[in-house]
Formats: C-alpha cells, structure tokens, sequence
C-alpha cells in the first residue's frame, strides 16, 4: 500500500492546496482590478484633453477667419466711399461726356487694384444700368433693377455699406457678394450704386486655408443662416448656396444672441460629429463656423486607447499566466512525492520478476539455438550469453565488446552492419535486425541474423540496448542455391523472344497470373507487377474489335478445358500490335486450373499478309479495269487469265475468253507476236484483224512480252491489246482535211497578202489625211487665235472688245483641244502614242497643271484643291507629258460638269505607285452611265453634250493612255452627289536626275519682261500663209524683236545668203511652204549658218512631225496654233544673241 505524503502529515504548518490556489487567484484579480482602473483614469483624463484641444483651435481658428473677412469688409467699404466721393465730386462739377468716361473707369481700375478678392467695381445709374465699370468688357446691357439692393439703398438715403445676399452674377458666371453703396446726386436725390462683387469661389477658397483636418469644416452664412459658401463643399441641398437647414442645437445658439459660442454638435449636415466655434463678423452680416470632426481630434486618443488596452490586455495576460504556471508547479510537485513512493514499492516487485523471466530465457536460448545479448548504455558494459560466445567461436569468459564485434564481422559487410547498428541502434534507439556475415577466430565464415532494441527512461533518454543472435549459415546456403537456379531459369525466359506466363483460374471464377516473364510484359506495354496485381490490365490491353472474340474464346475452354489458342489484336502505347497465345491447362489438387502458356508478336507477319492481300486486290482491280487488254497465255497459247477491257475490245463474252485456245484462232495475224514471246523476245502486230466469235473486222494494237519464272525459265506470255480502229478512221479524216487545207492556205495567203496591202494602204490615207485635216484646221486657227491674243493686248481699258476676244481665245482653245482629241485616239487606236520613262518632279507637274486650271475654276465660282495624302518623291521615272495630259483631262471634265462646290486633286505615294484621285461635287453619274463612261464618242446622254459640249473622247483618251502607262483609271459616282476619278501610275524612285534638253526644260528660262524680252534679237520668218506672217510679226515686234519675212523655205535661204550667216539670231521655219518645205529649207540654211538655231513650227501635231522635225536639224517645234509665250521662252533659250 501506498504511504501518505509527509505535506499531508503535516498539514498544520504547510498550506494544503485548495487553500493555496484561492490566495493566488484574490492577488491576480485585485492586481488587474488596479491595472484597469488607472487604465480608465488616465484614457478619461486625456479624452478631455483632446476636446478641449479641439475647442480652443476652433476658437483661434475663426477668430482669424472673422479678423480676415472683417478686414476685408473694412476696406471694400473704405473703397466704395472713396468712389462714392469721387462720383458726387465728379456730378457737382458737371462734368460729362467721353472726358469724364475715361476719367471715371482709370479711377474705378486704380480702385480695383485694392481689391484683390473682389472681380470688380461697377456703378449703375438710377434707373439700375450699368454706366462704368473697372474691367472692359460687354456691360453695358446689364440691368440691377430688380435686385434687392438696388431696391433697398434707392428707398433709404440713411443706408450705408449694403452686403447683399449671393446672387448669380449677369456679367461674370457663378455666385458673387455685391457689396454695394448709394451716391447721390448734388441735390441729394438718388443718382445709383456702386458695388464691389467679390465671387464666392474666392470666399471658399479664403475658407480652405486653415488646417482642419480631413473631417473639418469651415462655412460662410449671412445673418439669416443662408448658405454662403463652405469648405470642404458636401453634395446635396445642404451645400447648395442659399440653404437655410440647419439644426435646432445652431438655431436657438443663434437665437440667444451670442455673438461668439463654442458647441459640441453630435450631428452635423454633412454626417460627422464636431466641435464647431460660431463667430459673428464685424460690421458684416456674416455668420463664421469652424468645426474639427471627432475623428480628426480624437485620433491621437484613439491611438492612445488602443496602446493602453493592448498594454493592459498583455498584464493580465501575464498575471493570469503566471498564477496557472506556479499553480500547476505547485500540483507537480505533490503528484511527483506520491510517484517517489509507488516507484519504490513496484521497484521491488519487479526485481522478483525478473529473477524469474532470467531463468526462463536461458532455457528459451537453448531450445531456439539464440545468442542473447545485452549494452547498459549508462556504464557501457555489455552481457552475452554463451550461446551467442559458441556462435562467434571464442572462449567461454571472452568479452564481447564493441571492438570485438568489429573484429569478428566480415570486411565486406563491417562498414554497413556497424553504421548501422552503432549509428541507428546504440547512438538512435531505433530497432535493429541485420543479415550479415561473421569470421571465426578459425577463419571460418558464418551467416548471422542478428536483432536489437533500445530501452529507454521515463524520460525518453536510451539507457541499454538487448538484443539477440541467431546462425542461419544453412539456410542461406539453402537459399543462395534456389536462388542461382531461379536466375538462371529468368535468364532462358528472357532471351526467348516469345513472353512466358502461368495464369490460375479458381473454383469461383476468379483469374490471377503467378508468374509472367518480363518479355510478356513487354509485348503488351505493361509491367510485371501491374499484372500480378490485377489481371484485369491484360484485358484492358485488347482491341476493342476483338475483345468479344476473346472472351468467348476463353468461356469455351473454361466450361471444356483444353489446349487454348487465341491471335488478335492489342494496344500498346496508343500503336496496335498483332499476338499469338497459346497456353494447356493443369488441374491442381484444389481443384483450380493452372494455365500454362507462351505469348508471341506476330505484328510483322500480321502485317506483312495485310499487305500481301491489299496488294494483290489493288493489283487484281488496275488489270481488271485497266483501259487496255490483258491477257495472260501459257506455252500452248491457251489463256489463263483475261481481263474485261480485252473480252470488251473483243467483243466476246469474258468466260468464253477464259477457255480459249488461241492457235485455234480463225485470224492468225496475230500468232507470230504472241510465239515472238515464248521465245523471249517481244512480238507486235498492229493492223486489221477479225474476231472468231463474231466474225467483226477490227483495227487491233497487241504487244506481247514473255513471263518467267524464278528460275528464268519461260511459262508463258502476256499481250496488251488496243482498239486503234477509231484512231485508224481520225488519221485517214485528217490526211484529207491536211490535203484540203493546204490549198486552201494557199489561197488564203494571197488574200491576206491582198487586205495586208489595202490596209497599210488605208492606214497611210488615214495618216495623210489626219495630218492634212490638222494642217489645214491648225493653220486658219494659229491666225485666228493669234490675232485674238493681238486683240486681247491692244484693247486694254475697253472691257467689252476685250471680253470679246477672251471669248475668240477661248473658243479656239476649246477647239484646239477638239482637234488634239481627235489625233491622240487615231494615234491611239493606230497604235502609235508613245509613252516615254524619264525622270521627272510629280509636285512640279502637279504645280503647272493646278496653275492651268485655277483661271477656269474661278470662272465658275469654284474652289479649287489640292490635298497631298502622303509625301510625294523628290523624283522618279515616268511620262511627264502624259501625266500632264490625264491631269488636266481629268480636272477640265470635273470643272466642266461641276456647277458650285470645288474640285479637289487628292495626290499620294506609296513606295511603288503613283495615286491621284480627282473629287468633285458636279452632276454625278449613274451606275450604267459609269459603265460607258471610258467609251469613245460617249457621254450620258445627249443633253449633256448640248449643255456642256465636248467630243466625248476625253476619258477615253485618258483611260488608254493610263493603261499604256501601265496603270489603272476607275470612276466612282452617284447622281448629284459628284464623282470621284482615282488614278494609279508605276513609278520607280531616283536619287539623281539629269535635267533633259529640250522643251521639257523651257520652264527654267527666265520670263523677263513682257514687251522687251526680244530686243536686239533678228528674227528670220518663214511662212507662207499672209494672217500667219501678220501674227507673228506682230507678236515678235511687241516683244522687241526684228522681223524678217520670207514666203518660203527657197527665199529665207536667199535671204540669209543675201545677208550673211551672222545677221540673223534665230529662224522660224514652218514645215510645209511651197516651192521648198521647212525641212530641206532647214538642211540648206545649216549649210550657210552651222549654229544658227532653226525653230519649227508644223500644224501637224504628230509625233512623227517632232522627230521629223529634229532629224532636219531644228533645235525645238511649236506646234500650231502658236502659243505667244512658248514662242518667246523657245526663242530665249536657243537664240544665238551677240553683243
């Protein structure tokens, strides 16, 4: 029995442990009860602090705002008086006008600049209209009638400084204070107000200047609580200028009189709670309120509680912790006295049994063949027993300590046994059980299990280690052998290449594989132990088309046991592979069946007979609808084996064919071929034949080719026959149709001979004729324009003769461009326009071309554009000339069915292409009048040719024209919308580019002075028509020019040889005269006068012309009718001046 605590027994002197734990508790809840109210004391005591804090700010801080807006009253009132004197002064002196106008807005302006926060300073009459103000501006509109204001300082002479309530401003936007004053008349009657406007926003921002905090607020109302102004501003009614809601708490504050008061207000309009300071302003009807939100104020006191809370949180924490601990302290140390006492009685018991389980043990190591041993870690002494001294081989009394161990294990084991036993068991406690070898002293070498725990404290701390040993030399000599066997056994069964398996089929149905080779797992994408675990991974592994077929087969041989066959197919890695099982069964003597058996891959063979019947069906299938004849004959020339197309060519029924005997055949044409191939070489026949069968003629094609066998040797032949009756009729068709045709090319060829002549013939007339056609329009209309411009310069001063001969010039352009229509189709359609590829400037063609245009634009009242869409290249290689030609074709039809609006030339580059697009907002097109649009000789209808005119070639031209330069045109229109005419041009960069001679460059000559530009120069003429010599006599004489004229070219030859080669500067030759044309005129004069330069002039426009023109040694052509300024420009350039 347990004996009684030595406290228990002396309960009188020490405290028992009820009594104990209640002293402990009282301490620890009086010590929180102080904590806590000194926590209360101080957080009360700062609270207060916080508000009153907030209250004196609030004082101080509207207390400056009042100082503020009361000086700033003070002197706006200051001001308006100082006006107000000044007016009344300015009305008894009785000064008016523009003098006094000026005087009294520089006063009101020098008055402003007092005033900073006012907007401005204005006086309005005694009828309320603004008469001056300090700031320039639209006032004079501005009427104050109706103000209350105005109203109440016209009723009340006696009233001083008015401040009015806010209105919205009529001069300046927004919400403004008048603070206004009445002046008089010298009389004292009522003369009108002055007012200074201070805008509320300025009021506001003068109210956002104290610190407040986030939460604190500071507002402006008039005497009423009228809502001035408030900072910061609140959404809603309550901070709407002139709200008047305020709380019952403000208006019995307000009621009382006071005209300073400090309040706690817990609600306020805009939500927070606050301390607000009211503050009447001096001389103002002004109410001031400044409040600080309690969340602003009382922040550094919240943080405050916050801190203190944690602080007294964490004491009782602490106290309330330390009295548990040395409670429980305490009650250990009881429990632990007691333990003291029980330990000691079941010490002795065990002692007893223990003497006991020794005794026992040594019989159980005798019976077992054990060696036991034992460690006390604490003395490190170990104990064995002496069976376990017999199974190491030393001596009865040897000591077997941790060197010994050592010592006696073998090499090749002693690193691992002893980190394990040493690291693991003796230094870890964890449990030990090792295999290892050992080395008699004799040098004898044993096997050994050996087996050890560790013992541990009440503390956890190991303090000995038993264990025990036992010999197993026999049994892994027993197991070293099985186990050779069974590799070399696993070895066969690997190098096999068919996989290996048993499979048990219990009495309930259940399947389980024993064994199954690695070369089985292999085959089926699996592994070993996977099977073995389930044989349901097997039948996962099948193809789901031959699962059924399986499982059927194996119900067969389950309900019949027999030898198990099965071929099919199965998954493996997503791939299909093909296996052969075969298996016999073996009844157990529990009756389950035991299913031995071998698996194959047969993917290859499976796929290798696959092939096979696929490619003798394809093979089969090309012979038997092959579009030829086959026919396969043995040594006796009979068939075996015919194809349909042959029995078809035939005309034989194909098993008649099948049983034929073809040296029995009525026609033996075709014998000698097919013997030619028995021999071994190959025979062909090709002509008529006639079928046994039916006795029909044919026109037959055969080949025949030997067949041999492995060896070589010739079994028979095959034949490949062809119909070619149809090619046979076709070949006699075509050599009549060749015979036929040949004479008749024969007479063809002298008829194309004979229209090849009539046409060149034709083309040459249409040539001559066009070109005499332009002669002799170009000729009459070079005198007519030619005259017109004569006109044009000499009736400067009378309108209505030069109107008249605008009018004659621009007819004859519009004829001339008539005529230049006509021959740019003929050569068009004869094939002749030529499109040239020279660097050129696109801006510069642009430029000339816009300058052409402006004059009959503005005729019409239009607007004439231009839009560069992209940046166009400094250079590139393209047709100038014709780039000129569809731009002005193009803007002169805009113009021309433009009526008002503009026309605008949209231009762009995109690296390869040049765009132009030409907008207008004329009469437009409809879709079918856009279809015809590009035809020759085409216009909408015939109203539009009677109102605008024109040949209707224009865009005709231009279309082709584009296209010969490789580009595109397109039209895009609505009716009475406009259209929209898009060009794109090739175009090919260039860096460098050589200015051309030539006409191309006469735009780099000088213009000089119009009527001087030709003096000093001679000028030689040579034309035969009198209205063309009057013309160009005129023009180069008004020009400063001396004229010499001749009638043809024999006289301008004479009289250059007349007057020597240096007496003329220059010649105009025009091309065809009478008696000498221009062009032999020409060679003759360069014979008399090398470098006197030649200019001609031919009214034939062709290109023809100009290269004939130049080959005759002329150095420029002017075609006719003559432009005046072109024939100067020309003339400057090449005429030799000398000094």
């Amino acid at each position: 029995m347990t004996r009684s605590s030595p406290m228990c027994e002396e309960g009188g002197e020490v405290l028992r442990p009820w009594r104990f734990i209640r002293l402990l508790t009282v301490a620890v809840v009086l010590s929180n009860l102080a904590a806590l109210l000194l926590g209360g004391v101080s957080l009360y005591d700062s609270h207060q602090r916080a508000e009153e804090l907030a209250r004196q700010t609030t004082r101080n801080l509207v207390h400056v705002l009042d100082e503020s807006m009361a000086r700033s009253g003070r002197t706006i009132d200051v001001t308006l008086r100082a006006v107000v004197d000044e007016l009344e002064r300015e009305e008894r002196a009785g000064q008016s006008g523009p003098a006094r106008d000026e005087f009294v807005m520089a006063m009101l302006a020098r008055y402003k600049n007092w005033l900073p926060e006012a907007e401005g300073i204005r006086v309005f009459d005694e009828h309320g209209k603004a008469r001056w103000t300090s700031r320039s501006g639209p006032s004079a509109r501005i009427s104050v009638a109706d103000r209350e204001f105005f109203k109440i300082l016209q009723a009340d002479p006696q009233r001083g400084l008015f401040v009015s309530r806010p209105v919205v401003g009529r001069l300046v936007p927004g919400w403004v204070i008048p603070f206004v004053r009445r002046f008089n008349h010298p009389d004292g009657s009522f003369a009108g107000v002055v007012s200074a406007i201070v805008p509320v926003a300025t009021v506001t921002e003068a109210l956002a200047r104290p610190q407040l905090g986030p939460g604190g607020s500071a507002i402006l109302r008039y005497e009423d609580l009228s809502l001035i102004a408030r900072h910061p501003p609140v959404a809603g009614p309550a901070g709407q200028v002139g709200d008047s809601q305020t709380s019952g708490q403000f208006h019995a504050l307000m009621a009382a009189g006071q005209s300073s008061v400090t309040y706690h207000a817990p609600k306020t309009s805009d939500g927070p709670e606050r301390i607000n300071s009211v503050r009447r302003v001096a001389g103002l009807p002004f109410l001031l309120v400044v409040g600080m939100a309690s969340d602003d104020y009382l922040q550094a006191w919240r943080r405050e509680l916050v801190e203190t809370v944690c602080l007294l949180t964490l004491f009782m924490l602490i106290t309330v912790g330390s009295a548990i601990l040395i409670g429980r302290l305490y009650r250990r140390q009881q429990h632990y006295t007691e333990r003291l006492q029980d330990s000691k009685t079941h010490l002795e018991a065990a002692l007893l049994d223990l003497r006991d389980r020794d005794r026992a043990l040594g019989a159980a190591e005798l019976v077992a063949g054990l060696g036991v041993y034992s460690i006390d870690l604490v003395s490190w002494v170990p104990q064995s027993s002496p069976r376990l001294l017999e199974i190491f081989g030393v001596p009865a009394n040897t000591v077997l300590g941790e060197r010994e161990w050592s010592e006696a294990l073998h090499p090749a084991d002693r690193e691992a046994v002893l980190a394990d036993f040493v690291g693991g068991l003796l230094q870890e406690g964890r449990p030990y059980d090792r295999i290892c070898r050992i080395v008699r002293p004799s040098g004898e070498i044993r096997w050994i299990h050996a087996l050890g725990v560790a013992e541990r404290d009440a503390a956890g701390k190991l303090v000995s280690v038993h264990g025990a040993v036992q010999d197993i030399t026999e049994r892994q000599c027993a197991e070293a052998s099985l186990q050779a066997a069974l590799d070399e056994h696993e070895k066969l069964v690997a190098r096999i290449p068919v996989g290996v398996f048993k499979q048990k089929v219990g009495q309930d149905g259940r399947i389980t594989f024993v064994y199954v080779s690695p070369r089985f797992c292999e085959q089926l994408g699996v592994t070993v132990q996977a099977v073995l675990d389930d044989a349901r991974v097997v039948l996962r592994c099948l193809h789901p088309g031959d699962a059924a077929g399986f499982a059927a087969r194996c119900r067969a041989v389950l309900r019949h046991p027999g030898p198990f066959e099965w071929e099919g197919r199965v998954v493996v890695g997503g791939a299909l592979r093909w296996v052969s099982v075969l298996s016999t069964p073996t009844i157990l003597d529990d009756g389950e069946l035991l299913w031995e058996g071998v698996q194959s891959d047969v993917t290859d063979r499976k796929l290798a007979e696959i092939a096979l019947r696929d490619s003798e069906e394809r093979y089969r299938l090309l012979l038997q609808h092959s579009p030829v004849g086959i026919l396969h004959f043995n040594n006796d020339l009979k068939v075996s084996y015919c194809n349909l197309q042959f029995a078809q060519i035939m005309n034989v029924p194909h098993g008649y064919m099948l049983k034929l005997d073809c040296s029995a055949l009525k026609d033996q044409r075709v014998i000698p071929a097919m013997r030619a191939a028995l021999e071994g070489s190959f025979g062909e026949y090709e002509g008529p034949y006639q079928t046994s069968y039916a006795g029909q003629n044919l026109n037959i094609a055969m080949n025949c080719a030997p067949v041999r066998d492995e060896a070589g040797r010739i079994v028979g032949g095959i034949a490949i026959l062809q119909d070619i009756t149809d090619r046979v009729m076709k070949d006699r068709e075509l050599a009549r149709y060749r015979d036929s045709l040949e004479e008749l090319v024969v007479e063809r060829t002298a008829d194309l001979e004979a229209s090849r002549a009539e046409a060149e013939r034709l083309a040459r007339v249409k040539s001559e004729f066009l070109a005499n056609m332009s002669h002799e329009i170009r000729t009459p209309l070079n005198g007519v324009l030619g005259l017109a411009h004569i006109g044009y310069r000499e009736s400067q001063g009378r309108d209505r003769a030069q109107d008249t001969f605008a009018r004659i010039v621009s007819s004859g352009q519009l004829l001339l461009g008539i005529i230049n229509d006509i021959l740019d189709f003929s050569k068009i359609e004869a094939g002749k326009l030529r499109v040239e590829v020279i660097p050129v400037d696109p801006g510069k063609i642009i430029g000339e071309t816009l300058e052409l245009m402006e004059e009959r634009a503005q005729a019409k009242g239009l607007a004439l554009r231009f839009h560069r869409a992209s940046p166009l290249p400094p250079r590139c290689m393209a047709d100038p000339l014709r780039i000129g030609q569809v731009l002005l074709n193009l803007l002169s039809n805009a113009i021309k069915f433009t009526e008002n609006g503009s026309v605008t030339l949209n231009a762009s580059h995109d690296g390869e292409h040049l765009l132009f697009q030409v907008r207008d907002t004329g009469i437009g097109m409809s879709a079918a009048e856009i279809a015809k649009v590009f035809a020759p000789f085409e216009q909408a209808d015939n109203s539009i040719t009677r109102k605008f005119g024109g040949t209707g070639l224009g865009l005709t031209i231009t279309h082709r024209i584009v296209e010969l330069m490789g580009g595109t045109l397109r039209a895009e229109s609505e009716p009475g919308k406009g259209s929209v005419f898009e060009v794109r041009l090739p175009s090919a960069l260039v860096s460098v580019v050589s200015v051309d001679a030539g006409e191309a460059c006469l735009a780099d000559v000088p213009q000089g002075a119009p009527g001087a530009r030709l003096a000093g120069y001679n000028v030689l003429v040579a034309e035969d028509n009198e209205v063309n010599q009057m013309v160009l006599e005129e023009l180069l004489l008004e020009e400063g020019a001396c004229v010499t004229l001749t009638g043809n070219g024999q006289e301008a030859v004479d009289c250059l040889r007349a007057s020597g080669a240096g007496a003329f500067h220059v010649v105009l030759m025009d091309v065809q005269m009478p008696v000498m044309d221009g062009y032999a005129a020409t060679r003759e004069i360069h014979v008399l006068a090398p470098a006197l330069p030649v200019i001609g002039q031919t009214a034939h426009a062709f290109d023809e012309e100009r290269a004939r023109c130049f080959a005759a040694g002329m150095v420029a052509h002017l075609a006719k009718p003559i432009d005046p300024e072109r024939m100067v420009r020309a003339i400057l350039r090449h005429g030799v001046k000398r000094a």
